[in-house]
């Protein structure tokens, strides 16, 4: 099972991981060019765009999945293709439209100014175009072709990065050249796939079809939107209690924890397909457990170098202005920890039909992630974005977690997990106490060692019961 899980981390986890690695790349440009404000800003449109992309998608990709093995035809695959295809523009267009008509009212709430309206206004046909884009993108994956997926989402990440590099950096358009840069990289593979489904493109549309996709993806809508409506959210209470400098500081800290994200990135897409393929093998036995143990193990070793140097990382990366992050970067490494094991441990609610659960559980921890903002934001600073990243994914851990165990009766914790949480939370502690650089050089080499012989311990323990499962 160990094997299986790789492997389809290997071919549908490249993208995101090579994808994240090169925005990564990005990220020193960005914060030598622009100031904590100025990022904020750029932060702050870049989620309301891609909250407002969960809004316009409308799950439309996901039902085009369902129906699209129903028959083996070409015409009936044409008839999916091009009706999702249009509900997809449409549904963009009317999203696109509502928001433009509540331009004053976002930029005044959200983004606090009204002097935005030119990055207001490229940041809908950045919406436009990743909306298409992200849907066209399905085809080569529903097509069994996952070479051309990755050839062509990698194309257009390193168009969006050498583009931001030339708006940002040679022609100096400051903030709008962030959002030229996205509108180019995703034009760019927009065109390729659009190549790509050039055979499924024609003037067919089914009404009924139409109502059917509609009737299947609509359900789904609200708990995507909730689901990624805690982002903004966040953002707004930070604006509410702090500067918008520290949306930027904020972001920094994000995008530094991004490196452990590579781990999440392609987890997340390799995870869902291999779930509902191989759901009853991984609700038996350990499965679970073993999967799981190794992508802590990797998350943590990466997690410490991390938090240990990430006073230098962000001098290096960054500059001066971005040091308060040093504060955060450890306590989001480990809401991204928990995070992920959410995603590999809270899978019931997927596979029992109880989708309702995961909506559920993330509107109890945004109420309390957001209670606790108001209650200790003024009293703990900066901090306190940390404290309540930790607290909305461990809301979410424990109501999907203990769901699952207790639905399919499995044991999904190691014993050594303790002393994985109790290293993560020291070395928290010496980075935000801003310990010497020997002293943490010294604490990461002995954490690092434990980690490795947790590793290599399970490995041969795994290693040991195969050959014995192979024996019998």
């Amino acid at each position: 099972m160990i094997k299986e899980f790789v492997k389809s981390v290997s071919i549908y986890g490249i993208l995101p991981i090579i994808g994240k690695f090169l925005n990564f790349l990005l990220l020193p440009i960005y914060v030598k060019t622009f100031s904590p404000d100025e990022y904020g800003i750029v932060d702050l449109f870049e989620i309301f765009v891609l909250f407002l992309f969960v809004i316009a998608s409308m799950e439309i990709p996901l039902s085009y999945g369902r129906f699209f093995y129903d028959e083996k035809t070409t015409e009936h695959k044409k008839k999916v293709f091009n009706t999702s295809f249009v509900l997809t523009l449409i549904a963009t267009i009317l999203v696109i439209i509502t928001a433009v008509l509540l331009k004053n009212v976002i930029l005044r709430n959200y983004i606090g100014s009204l002097d935005y309206d030119n990055l207001f206004y490229l940041s809908m046909v950045w919406l436009f175009v990743l909306n298409i884009n992200t849907f066209l993108s399905f085809v080569p994956r529903y097509d069994k072709k996952p070479k051309s997926y990755v050839v062509v989402g990698l194309i257009s990440v390193v168009i969006k990065l050498l583009s931001a590099i030339f708006f940002v950096v040679i022609l100096r358009q400051g903030l709008v050249g962030v959002l030229y840069g996205y509108i180019c990289g995703n034009t760019i593979s927009l065109l390729l796939y659009s190549y790509m489904a050039r055979k499924y493109f024609t003037l067919t549309f089914s009404k009924s079809f139409a109502v059917k996709t509609i009737k299947y993806s609509l359900p789904m809508v609200p708990g995507a939107v909730l689901v990624e409506f805690w982002k903004p959210i966040l953002r707004y209470c930070i604006t509410f209690f702090f500067p918008i400098a520290l949306v930027g500081i904020y972001a920094f800290a994000s995008r530094i924890t991004s490196i452990n994200y590579l781990i999440y990135g392609a987890l997340k897409t390799a995870w869902m397909p291999m779930l509902y393929e191989k759901k009853e093998d991984l609700i038996k036995g350990d499965n679970l457990k073993r999967i799981s143990g190794l992508v802590i193990i990797c998350s943590v070793f990466l997690g410490l170098f991390i938090i240990t140097f990430s006073k230098e990382l962000t001098l290096f990366i960054g500059t001066a202005e971005y040091l308060d992050s040093v504060k955060i970067i450890g306590m989001l490494v480990v809401s991204g920890l928990i995070q992920m094991l959410t995603q590999l441990r809270g899978i019931g609610p997927y596979i029992s039909n109880r989708t309702s659960l995961i909506t559920i559980s993330n509107i109890v921890a945004s109420l309390i992630g957001v209670s606790l903002f108001y209650l200790i934001g003024n009293k703990i600073g900066i901090l306190v974005v940390g404290v309540v990243s930790i607290v909305y994914e461990l809301v979410n851990y424990l109501i999907l977690v203990i769901y699952t165990e207790a639905k399919y009766k499995l044991s999904l914790h190691n014993s050594w997990e303790l002393l994985s949480t109790l290293m993560l939370s020291f070395v928290c502690y010496t980075s935000i106490c801003d310990t010497s650089l020997m002293i943490r050089c010294v604490i990461f080499a002995i954490t690092s060692l434990i980690c490795l012989l947790i590793f290599i311990q399970n490995y041969l323990k795994n290693r040991n019961k195969n050959f014995n499962n192979n024996a019998l």
